[in-house]
């Protein structure tokens, strides 16, 4: 299976609940295999804008399954 190249993605809703400022401090409590781009496979079920998951996708654009 291919891997998906979303580098250049970011959020695309902005709102006052939005984690984008956070994410620097919410790193620590991810799971280990998706801070070391071992994790093929992501799938986040309340994505809101996305932060989260723009975040790893520029950090790591490994993800084969989204």
């Amino acid at each position: 299976m291919n891997s998906i190249n979303l580098s250049s993605a970011k959020p695309f809703l902005k709102w006052a609940g939005g984690k984008t400022q956070l994410l620097e401090q919410f790193v620590q409590y991810f799971p280990a295999e998706l801070k070391n781009g071992s994790l093929k496979n992501y799938y986040e079920p309340f994505l809101g804008s996305g932060a989260v998951f723009f975040y790893y996708i520029k950090k790591n654009n490994r993800f084969e399954r989204v």
